[in-house]
């Protein structure tokens, strides 16, 4: 009896831990097929595909810098790792890494927004931010 109730107790623990795992993991939308530049008539949503984002992805765009609000128009390093983002974790491959916010980032940007459900205004705040960094 006493092993069976030992079983059990290892099995709940390893259950709560592996759901732990995944809560912390969170998921990631890959938008990779998709056309931000705004070429595609206005589908690119549709082209959306979830993946699950692990911590390994990450390591493609090493940032120590802040979060800070972004808009068209910026031009520094957090616009840089932005793109990196973009480009290297949810696949959008029309982004430039100049590190400059231009018409190809904010139509990135913006469909990337529509795709979580936030609002589509091309502007990076903590939302954006916190949706991009699952």
């Amino acid at each position: 009896m006493t092993s069976r109730s030992s079983r059990r107790i290892r099995v709940r623990t390893l259950a709560a831990t592996l759901l732990g795992c995944a809560l912390l993991a969170g998921p990631a939308v890959a938008l990779a097929g998709a056309n931000p530049s705004g070429k595609d008539g206005g589908t690119a949503a549709a082209d959306v595909r979830i993946k699950q984002a692990t911590n390994g992805e990450w390591r493609h765009c090493p940032y120590t810098g802040t979060h800070p609000e972004l808009g068209k128009g910026h031009a520094n390093d957090a616009v840089g790792h932005l793109q990196c983002v973009l480009n290297k974790v949810y696949g959008y491959k029309n982004v430039t890494m100049d590190k400059i916010f231009g018409d190809a980032t904010l139509a990135a940007v913006k469909n990337f927004q529509q795709s979580v459900g936030l609002t589509a205004d091309g502007f990076v705040g903590p939302n954006t931010w916190a949706a991009l960094h699952p």
